[in-house]
């Protein structure tokens, strides 16, 4: 009948004895090594079962997600009379979607009063609702009460703000010189700075008329229409016989906007205001990427 008569020790020993040999030859091939035994009174039958196959392990795709294509923007022909310095950076990707002359500095005005925030907070010289006021109505009162003439070199060679050049006469913080990038830098670090929150709320706060009854809707706010906005606007004249309006702050809290502008004095705040929204207006598809 061709059954094998033998001990039941016997036959265990042997199953053994195979598998460490069909494992040793091959591990992914099936063999059989395992064994049922059935036991009579007269002899032992031996039933080789078939060693169940390896399974492969589940491929996981690590592929990373396509990155958005990239928005083209062009500021050829807006306002092409209005010298700026322009720059926007996606914090989501960490790229720099547009720069117009980024690098050429320009009267900071009131946008330095960024560097006064930061620097009060830290060495707790006023409360963080005196610091919120002064951003929100853009205060200038509470500005020169806090202003340091040691704050744009100590803050200049602390952020590496490469534009970043004092007023000559250095209790005009207004007349501080800074670029575009400069002003992005400063972002980037109040973002992720412990008085992040008392900074990027006041600036969402930004109140329609500054303290001194100027309007701070021109440029982002106007523009920018029912995306979410935080501003440090700017406005001065005259330093070198021109007048300087900028604004600056966050989009949706993704991008980071800088547009630093001079234009002839002859030019009134209203129509320099348009201006300015003009340009953040060409710029406003970057932040309805596809």
């Amino acid at each position: 009948m061709g059954l094998v008569a033998m001990s039941v020790g016997a036959v265990v020993a042997m199953a053994v004895t195979a598998a460490t040999t069909v494992g040793q030859a091959d591990r992914r091939q099936p063999a059989a090594v395992a064994v049922a035994v059935t036991t009579t009174s007269s002899t032992t039958t031996v039933v080789a079962l078939p060693e169940p196959p390896i399974l492969e392990e589940p491929t996981v795709s690590t592929m990373p997600p396509a990155p958005e294509p990239p928005v083209e923007v062009s500021l050829e022909g807006v306002v092409p009379a209005v010298r700026r310095g322009v720059a926007v950076l996606d914090r989501r990707t960490g790229r720099e979607v547009f720069a117009e002359q980024p690098d050429q500095p320009f009267p900071a005005a009131s946008v330095i009063k960024l560097l006064i925030a930061l620097d009060a907070l830290e060495r707790h010289a006023a409360s963080p609702s005196a610091v919120a006021d002064m951003l929100s109505t853009s205060d200038d009162d509470i500005a020169n009460r806090l202003w340091r003439q040691a704050i744009p070199r100590t803050w200049a060679a602390r952020l590496g703000l490469a534009g970043l050049t004092p007023a000559p006469d250095p209790n005009k913080w207004g007349d501080t010189l800074m670029t575009a990038h400069d002003v992005i830098a400063i972002y980037q670090h109040v973002l992720d700075s412990p008085q992040a929150d008392v900074i990027i709320d006041a600036l969402a706060a930004a109140t329609p008329l500054g303290a001194d009854g100027f309007d701070q809707t021109f440029g982002i706010p106007d523009a920018v229409e029912d995306h979410r906005w935080a501003v440090k606007q700017g406005w001065a004249c005259c330093y070198g016989g021109l007048r300087a309006l900028n604004t600056t702050g966050l989009v949706d809290d993704r991008y980071v906007v800088a547009v630093l502008t001079e234009q002839p004095r002859s030019t009134g705040y209203a129509e320099a205001g348009k201006a300015v929204t003009a340009l953040v207006a060409a710029l406003t598809p970057l932040f309805d990427p596809v």
